[in-house]
């Protein structure tokens, strides 16, 4: 990654924001804030967000998005009262995104330097 977690969100902002108020599960909320960075780099797919400064508020927000569903529902789907009916979940967090994701390409190539 070109960044570290710990460079964008706190643990404690993290455990704020899903009103977790005990350090018993920091490794999960860990693991999940991992998975919530990698999927948001790729999504994005933007060489420009490489230092901590790069990265907008937009972004940090979907992370928090990403990681609070992933801590309250442990699943992608939930299933209706009938037990047939399944839902995805909704997110803001494409929208979010948006803004940050790279429309341009993969960069420029460098030259080749010749002896």
């Amino acid at each position: 990654m070109s960044v570290a977690l710990a460079e964008l969100l706190s643990i404690e902002l993290i455990r704020k924001h899903l009103r977790v108020d005990h350090l018993d599960e920091d490794d999960l909320i860990l693991l999940y804030a991992e998975c919530a960075l990698a999927w948001a780099l790729w999504y994005c797919d933007n060489p420009d967000l490489v230092a901590a400064q790069d990265f907008p508020a937009s972004f940090k927000g979907a992370l928090l998005l990403l990681i609070s569903h992933s801590y309250a529902n442990r699943e992608a789907v939930v299933l209706g009262s009938s037990g047939t009916d399944v839902a995805t979940l909704p997110l803001g967090v494409e929208t979010l995104l948006w803004s940050s994701r790279n429309f341009r390409g993969p960069p420029d190539p460098a030259p080749e330097t010749q002896p």
